[in-house]
């Protein structure tokens, strides 16, 4: 099953999206009550960086290691425009 995040609020007992679901199917869902200190996930910008990852790791554009080192050795590897 797709895995998606909606914005959404508790009221009255239910809970409201405040955003479209792209999808009508039944299924299971994750529903995480947000302290006040994590609005920071509430801003456009969040919420775009959120997209663009699962793109990326849609389209296997995500790396992966096996353990820390080795994820270090890649990263120290790579080549950056800036240096």
């Amino acid at each position: 099953m797709a895995q998606l995040a909606v914005r959404g609020i508790f009221q009255d007992g239910k809970i409201i999206p405040l955003e479209d679901i792209s999808f009508q199917d039944s299924g299971d869902v994750i529903i995480v009550f947000l302290d006040e200190d994590q609005s920071r996930y509430e801003t456009e910008g969040w919420r775009m960086a959120e997209k663009r990852a699962t793109e990326d790791y849609r389209s296997g554009k995500i790396k992966s290691a096996a353990n820390v080192d080795e994820m270090f050795e890649r990263i120290e590897a790579m080549k950056f425009p800036w240096t």
